[in-house]
């Protein structure tokens, strides 16, 4: 089935912002928006630093263990970002993830990630 299907908004009270997320076609792709609700935070500061808005990070899931999944991108001399420098964090939408440093890909923050 094709379009936006599974739409749940999610609130993450501890990072005080809202995650809608639409998942896509067979649910292996999606999107999320998050909206900050406090004038505090990654979220708010990225988009006072863009008041007209731009994509934050992009995130892919793995298909194997994290780490593993992980090891082609440092061999390539990519870098962990700080958030994730000692390794995989959990997030509040039940993610686990590995960020990749932004300076190493044009400024974009670049996650992998394993649920």
């Amino acid at each position: 089935e094709d379009g936006i299907r599974d739409y749940k908004v999610t609130g993450v009270q501890t990072c005080a912002l809202p995650i809608s997320v639409f998942r896509l076609g067979d649910g292996a792709t999606g999107i999320e928006l998050i909206k900050p609700i406090t004038e505090t935070g990654q979220f708010a500061d990225f988009l006072r630093a863009n008041p007209n808005g731009a994509l934050h990070h992009i995130a892919y899931t793995t298909a194997g263990h994290l780490t593993e999944a992980v090891a082609p991108a440092l061999a390539c001399g990519l870098k962990l970002g700080p958030a994730t420098a000692n390794g995989p964090i959990d997030t509040a939408a039940g993610w686990r993830i590995l960020n990749i440093d932004p300076s190493n890909t044009h400024g974009l923050l670049t996650q992998l990630g394993e649920q």
